[in-house]
């Protein structure tokens, strides 16, 4: 099995397309962040309905479910309008965790300490600095965290790429011009293409 991990897509079809046509996986997991922002939501989501793709929910595919059907001109409603009714049905489906032999997908981060299990949703979905992101001088939960599993996870686009011992950080920044990144689980291979496409 090849199984391609990849960092926030925020809708770049393209991209994703690319970094699929060059790695050739079997299977694709997502680290969440999958439809809202960029520009083509829909090609995301044909291109999902192309592979076996599995996915963590990410803190906008949370915001994105919870406007779909509402009125309203955000980025997120206009991404739900872009999409049919079964990417709804796929996304309100998705985990806030996938796991395996010795890893774990998260789309922000756990819990330094107590790991998955001692990790509230909302920082699942938003964490990156520990306890909080409140104060700048906080350090990173990843700089702390020290296994077992490997935590896989995205939403850090400032950041870039992080690969540490004990996680790897796949966001840097598609939708911003950046790169998309992608990391095949069984070798540790890091792939990237062009973003915003």
């Amino acid at each position: 099995m090849k199984t391609l991990i990849v960092g926030d897509v925020h809708g770049c079809a393209v991209s994703l397309r690319a970094l699929l046509d060059r790695a050739h996986p079997e299977r694709v997991l997502l680290l969440g962040d999958i439809f809202a922002k960029g520009p083509d939501p829909a090609g995301v989501w044909e291109v999902i309905a192309d592979y076996d793709t599995v996915a963590v929910l990410g803190n906008h595919d949370a915001r994105l479910l919870e406007v779909w059907g509402q009125a309203g001109e955000t980025a997120h409603h206009r991404c739900w309008r872009a999409l049919p009714e079964q990417a709804r049905v796929w996304t309100s489906s998705l985990p806030l965790t996938l796991t395996g032999d010795g890893w774990r997908a998260v789309h922000a981060g756990v819990h330094p300490t107590l790991g998955y299990v001692g990790t509230p949703r909302r920082q699942l979905l938003t964490m990156r600095r520990w306890p909080d992101d409140a104060d700048a001088l906080n350090p990173f939960w990843f700089e702390l965290y020290t296994g077992p599993e490997r935590v896989y996870y995205g939403h850090d686009a400032m950041r870039g790429v992080q690969i540490h011992p004990h996680s790897v950080g796949l966001d840097s920044g598609c939708v911003y011009g950046g790169l998309l990144s992608g990391m095949i689980l069984e070798t540790g291979e890091l792939l990237q293409v062009d973003g915003n496409t």
